[in-house]
């Protein structure tokens, strides 16, 4: 499936583009100040809650930009002005050269323009499992 070109798709875009570019700048600038991002992508599979830029700067740095090669195939797309509810099939590469392949379920709430909710939840986790 095809990423659309409105405008929540080209933030969509630019997002992937600035994780892919390891553009911790270009990320942190699409969420608000008092952002809230809830991972289920957890050694224990729990939920971690990173509320704020400088705890969001952290998580990307310590776990997203530890990836050397990153492929994204929409699975899913739904949106309206304001949020977007997308599944993702993703294929990873670490810079240690572990490969993964994962689906995620991804959601925004914006506010402004900008990311101020992010659900990123596991759909089906590297081992193939679902929980």
């Amino acid at each position: 499936m095809e990423v659309p070109s409105s405008p929540l798709g080209k933030l969509y875009q630019e997002h992937i583009g600035f994780i892919k570019a390891k553009n911790i700048d270009g990320l942190l600038n699409q969420y608000t100040e008092d952002l809230l991002l809830i991972s289920t992508l957890t050694e224990n599979r729990k939920p971690v809650y990173i509320k704020g830029r400088k705890a969001l700067k952290e998580f990307f740095e310590s776990r997203i930009f530890s990836l050397e090669d990153l492929h994204v195939e929409i699975a899913q797309w739904a949106e309206t002005e304001n949020t977007l509810m997308i599944v993702e099939k993703v294929k990873t590469k670490s810079v240690n050269g572990d490969l993964g392949e994962l689906s995620f379920y991804d959601n925004w709430v914006l506010q402004n323009g900008k990311i101020a909710t992010h659900f990123a939840g596991v759909v089906r986790y590297p081992d193939g499992s679902y929980q």
